[in-house]
This record gives C-alpha cells, structure tokens and sequence, in this order.
C-alpha cells in the first residue's frame, strides 16, 4: 500500500486475485503430469490450504482474535470424531 500509494480496499483486492491465480496454477498442475511424487504435491496443496485458513481473515497467527482461536481449537485441539 505504501509502496504504490493505494488504499487499503485496492490493496485487498490486488491480493484477492493474486490468490485467485496461484490456486489456478496450482490446481492446473496438480491434474497435469506433474515431475513430483503424489505426496509431495499433496503436501504442498495442504500447507496452501492451511496458510490460506489461517490468514484468510487476518493476521490468525501474530495477533490472533477469538475466532482465530477457535478456529484453531476445532481443527486441531478438538476435531470431530468420524
């Protein structure tokens, strides 16, 4: 935002479709022969999700709120038994 003299709406929204396009390209190159094993790109495609999970709405891990928290607490702490 400083850098480029926008505001902060302009700035989420430039981020938004960065977002957008590197789940594209990911998803593309999951379904394409692919030079990396199953697992690996699976990994991959998890620590994106959780990434996204965890800053979608903020800054869940440097200052987390009490949604973060619950979030966090339901995923992990105390998951649903299947």
């Amino acid at each position: 935002m400083r850098e480029n003299g926008v505001s902060e709406e302009c700035a989420h929204k430039y981020i938004n479709n960065l977002l957008d396009e590197t789940w594209k390209k990911m998803n593309k190159d999951r379904v394409t022969n692919s030079p990396f094993s199953n697992s690996l790109t699976e990994t991959a495609m998890n620590l994106a999700r959780i990434s996204q999970c965890t800053y979608q709405y903020g800054d869940a891990h440097g200052a987390p709120d009490a949604s973060a928290k619950n979030r966090i607490r339901s995923l992990i702490i105390e998951p649903l038994v299947l």
